[in-house]
């Protein structure tokens, strides 16, 4: 009886795909759940909300003046592009920053999905088990809930993945086009391309007879070119004409040179202070946030050791990139968002391949069994261990949302500076990370710097360092003159975390207070 309504489920998931109804719920309620609060978990969401509100109006942003000591005034490049046009409806729709919000949820949802898509395509064994682990994720749960492009990223990063190696050219074509509009983040679709073909290569090369390629090998070996080079060849092809034809072409070129080498990869974490996620992720402090991302991918690497012979190139591909990954998020912790998932992709891959080649290892019977029992106690223990510790997890991704800035934060101080300066008046914002909410609710007047401090510094380093002496400070002699002259502003605005700043100014003869509330203070230079 047990085995009939056994095989009726599987009739009606097959016809009417409930599995990926219920996983995609799954997902649904658990990141509304998450952003069922009045709070923004990072201020960058309030700049994203503001961008997608001048889309909406019709105005595409190419000048930022809003940024006046940076090289984004006058060679501004939008590099979400993409995003900020898919969060167009959500702020449409309702008030921009609960679109958002809203937009978000519908996102990591999608994500989740797709993924479980891809699961099934390739066949994964327990394809829902490995969805789990990932939502149960606390570092990548709350990455996957911030107002940023790079959960969008990741979905057009796996559907790459699925093109190249089922040979789509013209989706593969068209996902890496827009990929490029997308977020900064593009090469990783290279380097992923890049893995796959050198992997490919490798094992035409060593002519691994007893693996899955070497079968795989057979099958398409007229068409082996096709498969290492020619897909690669369109990835390129994508790239590149999502750089040139695009709104920011040519001053494109330099700001990925930016972002991509001197902020991503090169990074002045030694020399000015950058945004906390571009600082090294602690080798102990990933295992303590991500105990359940280092099991797996431990326990994968021990399964791919055993089974390499018989892995699938995708195993080979996937192993690749968590380590290049593991290497990431080390180097920076806001690569922990791309390497949770590629573990779980990793643990997919060779635990599927170790299932489905367990039976033909020349190990006997005897041997096999001990094998899996052992790796059976192992997922048992460890599903027992985190199933116990999820509830804890969620909760404190839940308090990590509720703690971050409020919907109306700098409300109020942005909107007195809004009513009482002419239109243009420059603000001197004692840090760069406040620029995104004072943006948001006012972009009536003009800033210094935001995003990110590397803007400033590399435009002009002298400025730099003497902006940081006075939002500290540390500057009193011809501070009216600095403020006034060199930066051109009119006003100084500060949080309440500058008391050395508060006092030089609130007993300083050239500066009057002329708005304070409990989050922020504003001195006009007289």
């Amino acid at each position: 009886m047990f085995k009939d309504f056994w095989s009726f489920c599987r009739k009606i998931n097959r016809k009417y795909f409930f599995d990926y109804f219920l996983v995609f719920t799954i997902a649904l309620v658990l990141f509304s759940w998450l952003q069922a609060s009045p709070t923004l978990p990072e201020p960058d969401s309030f700049y994203h909300a503001k961008v997608a509100t001048f889309l909406s109006e019709g105005e595409i942003l190419h000048q930022f003046p809003w940024l006046q000591e940076t090289d984004l005034k006058n060679n501004y490049v939008d590099h979400h592009f993409l995003y900020h046009l898919l969060l167009v409806p959500f702020v449409k729709i309702t008030d921009p920053l609960i679109g958002v919000k809203l937009a978000t949820v519908f996102f990591a949802s999608l994500l989740v999905l797709i993924i479980y898509w891809i699961f099934k395509k390739f066949q994964i064994k327990a394809p829902f088990l490995f969805i789990i682990f990932l939502l149960v994720s606390q570092p990548w749960l709350f990455r996957a809930s911030l107002v940023k492009a790079p959960a969008v990223f990741l979905i057009f990063f796996l559907l790459a993945f699925y093109f190249l190696t089922h040979q789509k050219w013209l989706w593969l074509t068209l996902i890496s086009f827009f990929s490029v509009w997308l977020y900064g983040g593009w090469p990783l679709i290279l380097l992923m391309a890049i893995a796959y073909v050198f992997i490919s290569w490798i094992l035409e090369k060593l002519k691994l007879e007893e693996s899955i390629w070497f079968k795989i090998k057979n099958v398409f070996r007229v068409k082996k070119k096709t498969i290492f080079y020619q897909g690669f060849g369109y990835v390129i092809l994508g790239l590149a004409g999502g750089i040139i034809i695009n709104p920011y072409f040519p001053q494109n070129l330099d700001f990925y040179w930016q972002q991509i080498v001197k902020i991503a990869l090169v990074n002045y974490q030694n020399i000015i202070g950058v945004g906390g996620e571009w600082y090294p992720y602690g080798f102990w402090n990933l295992i303590s946030d991500a105990p359940l991302a280092c099991a797996l991918l431990v326990i994968s690497i021990l399964l791919f050791i055993l089974t390499f012979r018989k892995s699938s190139i995708y195993s080979w591909v996937w192993a690749v990139l968590a380590i290049i990954f593991l290497v990431f998020t080390l180097k920076s912790r806001r690569n922990i968002e791309f390497f949770i998932p590629i573990v779980i992709f990793f643990s997919a891959f060779s635990f599927s391949d170790y299932l489905k080649k367990l039976s033909r290892f020349r190990l006997g019977v005897l041997m096999n069994i001990g094998w899996q029992a052992f790796f059976g106690i192992i997922f048992l223990v460890l599903g027992a261990v985190f199933i116990l510790q999820i509830p804890s997890d969620l909760i404190a991704v839940k308090k990590d949302m509720q703690g971050g800035w409020n919907l109306s934060h700098y409300q109020k101080s942005a909107e007195w500076l809004r009513l009482n300066t002419p239109p243009g008046t420059i603000v001197f914002n004692a840090d760069w990370d406040d620029f995104p909410s004072l943006f948001y609710h006012n972009s009536h007047n003009l800033y210094l710097t935001g995003l990110d401090p590397t803007f400033m510094f590399e435009n002009d380093r002298n400025k730099y360092w003497l902006y940081v002496d006075v939002s500290l400070g540390k500057q009193y002699q011809q501070l009216k003159q600095i403020v006034k002259e060199d930066f051109k502003a009119d006003y100084i605005f500060l949080d309440k975390q500058h008391v050395d700043l508060n006092r030089l100014l609130r007993y300083h003869l050239d500066f009057e207070k002329v708005y304070e509330d409990s989050e922020a203070i504003i001195y006009q230079v007289i």
